[in-house]
């Protein structure tokens, strides 16, 4: 008798196993069923907001990383100052590029993380990428929208450069920290508001012959 028991135990904890297997994968399929249910209750305005914001956490997370930092902001500051300090020498400002810093004859800036247009370019393609709209009407806004951002960004720091050479350090904070950040920012949010405005004409335009 005592043999059979022993035979017996591996049937046992592997029954128990499998057993344990689906009532995990049931919860899941509960919890994912509740929550399917509860999301699709929501406004898509809410869905949008907490989308966004979801995403800008994620971005964040990964924008202020050790690894992004050192591989990809920095690599960009680079770029960006060396395109900056050749836009200044078109204007006769005579300066030169050395990593993220851009030097004349009697003033230098350093490029650092914030001036990089990342923030505000991530802010106007996840409120793209999640907009509820087909994706046919998000890439032109895509494309156009990074060009356009990414090259102001070039111009703001020429800009910028350039106040910081002929006015006080009180004008340059004021629209390094302030203004530049803001109004650079509220660009994107302004860009994005015209894509999605076109987004939504283009959408009703296509729908209208059907109706």
């Amino acid at each position: 008798m005592a043999s059979k028991k022993r035979k017996n135990e591996p049937k046992k904890q592997s029954a128990s196993k499998h057993s344990n297997t689906v009532g995990k994968a049931g919860l899941f399929q509960r919890f994912s069923t509740s929550f399917g249910n509860f999301w699709n209750q929501k406004s898509p305005v809410l869905k949008f907001l907490l989308g966004f914001a979801g995403c800008m956490a994620i971005f964040y997370i990964l924008y202020l990383s050790p690894f992004f930092v050192d591989n990809v902001v920095r690599p960009i500051l680079n770029v960006e100052a060396s395109i900056s300090s050749a836009i200044l020498n078109l204007f006769g400002q005579n300066t030169t590029a050395n990593a993220d810093v851009i030097s004349g004859e009697d003033f230098s800036i350093s490029i650092k993380n914030g001036c990089d247009g990342l923030e505000t370019l991530a802010i106007m393609l996840i409120g793209i990428v999640i907009f509820p709209i087909t994706f046919r009407l998000k890439w032109p806004g895509i494309i156009i929208g990074t060009v356009a951002l990414m090259v102001l960004n070039l111009f703001r720091i020429a800009a910028l450069y350039i106040v910081g050479r002929n006015f006080s350090k009180g004008v340059f904070d004021i629209l390094h920290a302030q203004g530049g950040f803001v109004l650079f920012t509220a660009l994107g949010v302004f860009l994005w508001i015209l894509w999605a405005n076109w987004a939504l004409n283009k959408r009703a335009g296509i729908a209208s012959p059907a109706s």
